[in-house]
């Protein structure tokens, strides 16, 4: 019996212009008249998935929500943090120079949830407006190695951002989390942080056997989540590389797949 979703929501929840259909807010609703804890589970900072939890209804006692792709799990209703992981200003100045080497743009998320860029560029841009934040131009070479982050990210263009992922120093491969969150974005966590740890660390909180679980989502920041679940779905429409580790390929975000795994795995 399926007990917690976890969700992803660009490529997955959303359809390709942000707008969640009516069938899966309805699939969402029944799940939770059920007693299913749905869970959104994405990269985006709190403060991105706020109008979302909203819109879903998603903001009880009893909901909880995973953000910066697994380096935070809160409360959504008393923003309490049930798990949270951080990365080091040493960390997020040694992957700067990296950016710098790899001539790419380079942002940070800083504990204080901080959007932090070294530059406007189109790329943060991107995460500014979807995040409903500001970003704050900062000189990485000044950072105090003490500070902590949530997060650090190389942003550019998709073929830039295919090669950061051939070339990136492999070192920076073994001490992070690296994952591809979309075409433009390439992130670096915490070794240990990513959706799946996320999502067996708030199973065990809410003492829920992890076979209980469902995850559903398209891209490589997901196939851990998918993977770790007791049945992960992947989107007609994710990469290929995810739907090989899934149980089940449900309809793509135009055609309302999560709607179409609830139907398949809780009703």
């Amino acid at each position: 019996m399926i007990k917690i979703v976890t969700i992803d929501l660009d490529g997955t929840l959303f359809d390709d212009k942000k707008h969640i259909s009516d069938e899966n807010k309805l699939a969402i609703k029944k799940a939770k008249e059920l007693g299913v804890k749905i869970v959104i589970a994405t990269g985006r900072p709190i403060a991105g998935v706020m109008p979302v939890l909203e819109e879903l209804n998603l903001l009880d006692d009893t909901d909880y929500c995973i953000v910066y792709n697994g380096a935070k799990i809160f409360n959504c209703k008393t923003k309490e943090l049930v798990f949270s992981s951080s990365i080091t200003g040493l960390d997020v100045y040694d992957l700067y120079k990296e950016a710098l080497k790899l001539n790419v743009h380079y942002h940070a998320f800083n504990i204080n949830e901080n959007l932090l860029t070294m530059d406007h560029n189109p790329y943060t841009d991107v995460e500014a407006s979807l995040n409903h934040i500001e970003d704050i131009i900062y000189d990485f070479s000044k950072t105090n190695s003490s500070d902590l982050y949530l997060k650090s990210m190389m942003v550019d263009s998709k073929e830039n951002i295919d090669r950061c992922i051939r070339d990136v120093n492999p070192i920076f491969k073994e001490k992070y989390s690296m994952v591809r969150s979309s075409d433009i974005f390439l992130e670096f966590l915490n070794k240990n942080t990513n959706k799946g740890n996320a999502l067996v660390a708030l199973a065990k909180y809410l003492n829920v056997d992890i076979k209980d679980t469902m995850a559903i989502g398209d891209q490589d920041n997901d196939m851990s989540m998918i993977k770790a679940a007791g049945v992960g779905v992947c989107m007609e429409n994710g990469a290929k590389e995810v739907k090989e580790v899934a149980d089940f390929i449900t309809k793509d975000n135009e055609s309302s797949g999560v709607a179409y795994a609830f139907n398949k795995f809780i009703f």
